[in-house]
């Protein structure tokens, strides 16, 4: 059998003849190289399209696709798409259908059985047998395009990862457009890990004390609905019903993990940031609307910019490779943008098995289970044969662990992203449509997951907030915790109504905003969830917006890149409790009260307070969580911003270290924090004194290639990474990770700012490059620009073309 390295290893013997080969051949081998690298000028010939399809490049790599009809213009989509990025989309549906142990071995075994057992791939053949006929002919169209460059390419004519792994890609399929839209939401959604974290907090500490690790929502902290601040959230008790199974928890998991790890998403992710703000308050007397979704740093960027315009299909904005149509941008009338909602749209199911193990139970009765047998092809080894096994909840998630303790009090996973009927495509290829709100609602009312915050503007002036997506209502609980399955109490009984979701038309504040923040006030009638952000982007951007009376294109782009945290102004009252204790303490205090609180990449104060702040959690709940514990709860950067504040206000029980006989305060507890900070930050700086740390030195923005960012010898020619400002509160949002000590792997992946007094005025970016090629000039070209804070025109009308390709219906 091959062992879990086995497929790096030979990686770094093709890579060995390839460096053989450039030196013996040098420029040849560089230009055999670039064979992969695709045409963007001159006439090509493909099947699948009724007429001619126009591909204009810009200056910025941007395409914009010109077509008779919207399916010609989707089929162009899907032709760009994979001339830039087959490989990415390649990884991605191997993701969303469990089949990457096939080129890379064991390595990737135990994510391919978790993925196979949630079935990603199951529900996105059962949703593409449900889309309506004119939906079935789009996404047709754009595999369609997709496969015209596939079926015309192979050998070192394709990207050079599939000349690294010896294979060439199989042609598309429908559902693997279909399944990459439920790998997003997974994304987001994160399989069940928060209730599975709860319930061994739990566990460990008691309802009463884990209750103060997932604090409510501050009551001062904006709300969606209104610019006003919410009312004291009312919490739903939070208890375990019945035992768990605490160890096959703990390993399920490890496996979510490694699922995230592979999408690029990080545990401490804390959202993303939408507003949109009326005429009455602008400079031009029309709307602006700006967005910036909050994903994992990975390269290439998950987005994809374009412009498709074919029958009654114009629109520009970001795309993701592998999906049709657009998740943000806007057309010649409309603008819209999106957020995650953070409403809980899982829940995990403990269910009792008979001893066969082929029956569970519902009250007093027996149901059958239903078996799925999934066969997972492995590279260098023998096939494995998987035995999914389902309820009425949904699949057994706790199987993909494959020990034997997962047979004791399993867990069923219910999400609605599992839902047989799932019309989200369908949604975001009305909104490209949309003419007006009422069309633009109509999109939103298809649309399934995962539940996000949409944001509008249009030009006549209109600004609007809409949430989408399927949101249970539960007979009891609030879905915090595994509850059982065999009782019924906590079944789903069915979804909020669209109408009932929070919304709002032209507010009289006359702006919105959205940063993963609470919603609508406790009035609202449905449970929505309990898990929002922090109140501190919001906050931000609210006094800023409030902060003029008239608003510009560039005030939103400053406030896009804003780093001025509100945490740091509540967090820093407290670190004045303490007292200094050496000469280097003393200064590090000297030095953050003179800190204007801004996260800039040069700032010193930045550096010390991280320093310290990263080191508070570890002191103050090592003690009592453990070590495994602690590290699992300590990657939840949202949450912990909610409960240190809290615990070092209100629950100081937790500073004392349990550990040792003394009985130890908050200020002392802190004081070791910030001696154990800036001992670690003057290592890394390699100086002691604080005034020279500079924050970008240690918070880089790091950019990993799936999956050469794990070879050692490939990671510097595949992966990126850039020094970089801001925090994990800034609006400009760095997320300070605290498993690779003060580096970025989540950010802004994507800025817009649209101006509807005129729409060639707006500018968008994102993180990386254009291509998906390394060997492109546009793989990582946009890299510094995003860092700084620059932005590219979205040429609506004045396209500027620097290539043209022209595709021809071959008859």
């Amino acid at each position: 059998m091959l062992k879990g390295r086995t497929w790096a290893k030979r990686l770094l013997q093709v890579l060995g003849a390839l460096g053989v080969l450039v030196v013996l051949t040098g420029a040849g081998a560089y230009l055999w190289l670039r064979r992969n690298l695709p045409v963007v000028d001159g006439t090509v010939q493909v099947k699948g399209i009724t007429a001619t399809v126009t591909i204009s490049r810009d200056r910025d790599a941007v395409p914009h696709i010109k077509a008779a009809t919207a399916a010609d213009a989707l089929f162009g989509l899907g032709y760009v798409h994979a001339q830039d990025r087959l490989w990415q989309m390649e990884f991605q549906r191997r993701i969303g259908c469990g089949r990457l142990s096939e080129i890379l071995g064991e390595a990737t075994l135990k994510t391919d059985r978790f993925l196979r057992t949630v079935g990603l791939c199951r529900a996105a053949q059962t949703a593409w047998q449900r889309q309506r006929p004119q939906m079935k002919r789009f996404i047709e169209a754009y595999v369609a395009g997709i496969n015209a460059f596939v079926g015309a390419h192979h050998g070192g004519e394709l990207p050079v990862e599939f000349t690294l792994l010896g294979f060439e890609p199989e042609p598309w399929q429908p559902v693997d457009v279909m399944v990459w839209q439920k790998v997003l939401a997974l994304n987001l959604n994160g399989a069940g890990s928060d209730e599975l974290l709860r319930s061994r907090l739990i566990a460990r500490v008691g309802t009463e004390r884990a209750a103060q690790l997932f604090p409510a929502y501050t009551s001062d902290g904006p709300i969606i609905v209104s610019a006003g601040p919410a009312q004291p959230e009312k919490k739903l008790p939070t208890r375990l019903s019945g035992r768990v199974n605490l160890p096959a928890y703990r390993q399920l998991v490890a496996q979510i993990q490694d699922v995230q790890k592979l999408l690029g998403s990080d545990p401490l992710a804390t959202g993303s940031n939408s507003w949109v703000v009326s005429g009455r308050h602008t400079t031009t007397g029309k709307p602006l609307l700006a967005n910036d979704p909050h994903l994992g740093t990975q390269i290439p960027s998950v987005w994809y910019l374009a412009h498709v315009e074919g029958g009654n299909f114009d629109a520009i904005g970001a795309s993701f490779p592998g999906l049709p149509g657009f998740a943000i941008g806007h057309n010649a009338r409309i603008a819209w943008g999106v957020t995650n909602l953070e409403a809980d749209v899982q829940d995990l199911f403990i269910e009792q098995l008979d001893a066969s193990g082929n029956r569970y139970r519902l009250g007093n009765r027996w149901l059958p289970l239903t078996r799925i047998a999934e066969r997972i092809k492995v590279k260098g080894a023998d096939d494995t044969v998987l035995t999914v096994r389902l309820t009425r909840h949904g699949p057994l998630i706790s199987d993909a662990t494959g020990t034997a303790g997962s047979q004791e009090r399993p867990l069923a996973l219910r999400w609605s992203a599992l839902d047989d009927e799932d019309r989200t495509i369908e949604a975001f290829l009305e909104l490209a449509t949309a003419q007006n709100w009422q069309a633009f609602t109509r999109a939103l009312s298809l649309y399934n997951a995962p539940a996000q915050n949409f944001i509008y503007a249009d030009r006549d002036g209109h600004i609007g907030y809409h949430a989408a997506g399927a949101i249970p209502v539960r007979a009891e609980g609030d879905g915090s915790v595994p509850v059982p399955g065999w009782q019924g109490r906590y079944d789903w009984q069915r979804y909020v109504p669209f109408a009932g979701l929070p919304h709002t038309f032209d507010p009289p504040e006359g702006w919105i905003v959205t940063a993963n923040n609470k919603p609508v006030p406790d009035s609202y009638p449905y449970f929505l969830g309990s898990n929002w952000a922090p109140p501190y982007r919001a906050e931000r951007i609210v006094e800023q917006l409030r902060s003029r009376a008239r608003l510009s294109a560039d005030d939103m782009a400053a406030l896009q890149m804003d780093t001025t945290s509100t945490f740091t102004r509540r967090m820093r009252p407290l670190l004045a409790r303490v007292l200094p204790f050496d000469a280097r303490s003393r200064q590090a205090i000297a030095e953050l009260g003179r800190w204007d609180g801004r996260a800039d990449a040069e700032s010193a104060g930045a550096s010390i307070f991280w320093a310290w702040y990263l080191h508070i959690p570890a002191a103050l709940f090592a003690d009592e969580l453990g070590a495994d514990l602690a590290k699992e709860y300590l990657q939840r950067a949202g949450t912990l911003g909610k409960a240190i504040p809290a615990i070092l206000t209100s629950f100081p029980a937790w500073c004392d270290d349990v550990r040792t006989p003394a009985r130890e305060d908050c200020p002392t507890t802190l004081q070791r924090a910030l001696a154990a900070g800036l001992a670690d930050m003057a290592h890394r700086q390699s100086s002691d004194d604080p005034a020279r740390w500079r924050w970008q030195q240690v918070h880089q923005a790091i950019f990993p290639h799936n999956p050469f960012d794990k070879v050692a010898a490939l990671k510097p020619f595949f992966s990126r990474a850039i020094g970089n400002g801001g925090d994990s509160f800034t609006v400009n949002v760095a997320t300070v990770s605290a498993l690779d000590p003060y580096n970025q792997y989540h950010s802004p992946s994507y800025r817009q700012i649209v101006d509807l007094s005129r729409l060639d005025a707006s500018r968008f970016m994102h993180t990386t490059g254009q291509s998906g090629n390394v060997l492109s000039e546009h793989y990582a070209d946009l890299i510094g620009p995003w860092q700084r804070g620059t932005y590219l025109p979205m040429r609506f009308t004045d396209v500027q073309s620097k290539a043209k390709l022209v595709l021809e219906p071959d008859k």
